[in-house]
């Protein structure tokens, strides 16, 4: 039986393609079309599921709370910057409070009628 030996596959290098071979831009373009979508990944696994067990209130409350916590990182993080940015986490803050005073509003309601 003869064995079968290796040849080395020689490539004359292209300057060219060596120079966009570790780009950004090509990883992206690889990126695109070879990776499937995020929507195939997590074909039905939610990273977030509320249970079904959890009562209006109890889901009213938690959102608060959540919003609060968003308000307090938004305000945290505005301090420490300048300009445009600054600007964005204080235009999320003036969306975020009022949702958090309806969020509120909803849970006293509630509570006015369960007594």
């Amino acid at each position: 039986m003869t064995p079968i030996t290796k040849i080395p596959f020689e490539t004359e290098s292209d300057a060219g393609l060596e120079s966009i071979k570790d780009s950004i831009a090509t990883q992206r373009a690889l990126d695109y079309y070879l990776k499937p979508p995020v929507s195939q990944h997590a074909t039905g696994k939610k990273i977030f599921q509320v249970s079904d067990d959890v009562s209006q209130e109890e889901a009213l409350v938690l959102a608060s709370d959540y919003l609060r916590c968003a308000i307090a990182n938004a305000q945290s993080a505005s301090e420490h910057q300048q300009g445009s940015q600054r600007d964005l986490l204080l235009s999320l803050l003036l969306l975020m409070e009022p949702s958090r005073q309806l969020l509120d509003k909803a849970i006293d309601m509630q509570q006015l009628t369960a007594r």
